[in-house]
């Protein structure tokens, strides 16, 4: 079993400034969601998973499962942590999104709150996403 309170310790010792959580999410066709990012938002069009920035203290598995719920309304999944890749974000602080794999059916609805679209994807027909998120992306292969 994965203890996340020593990765997170681990990731404060290393420097990390922002922790994040994400969340792949594969239907029953074996395809990934994917959300983008408004045309004004940082990175505006860029296509990614879903997740954001965890809540003081929060658990990794809680704050991703939150923002999933918040971005697209999906709710209720049961979540399996993939990996954790760095980044440096818009301010210039490094972070680490710890991201979860979960399983929904195909035709599941998808809610979004905050990006101006949603898809569904063919692992090997992905839009251009950014590095971090490439390298999450991989571990599924």
């Amino acid at each position: 079993m994965t203890d996340f309170r020593e990765l997170v310790r681990q990731a404060r010792d290393e420097g990390i400034d922002e922790l994040l959580g994400g969340v792949v999410v594969r239907d029953g066709s074996g395809r990934i969601l994917l959300v983008r990012r408004t045309p004004d938002d940082y990175l505006g069009g860029r296509w990614e998973i879903p997740g954001g920035s965890l809540e003081p203290g929060e658990h990794p598995r809680d704050g991703a499962a939150r923002e999933l719920a918040e971005e697209t309304g999906l709710t209720g999944l049961a979540l399996a942590y993939l990996h954790a890749a760095d980044f440096t974000g818009r301010t210039g602080l490094r972070a680490r999104q710890f991201a979860f794999t979960a399983a929904v059916p195909d035709g599941a609805p998808v809610t979004l709150t905050e990006h101006d679209a949603h898809r569904w994807a063919r692992p090997e027909e992905l839009p251009e996403v950014s590095g971090h998120h490439r390298e999450i992306l991989a571990r599924l292969r």
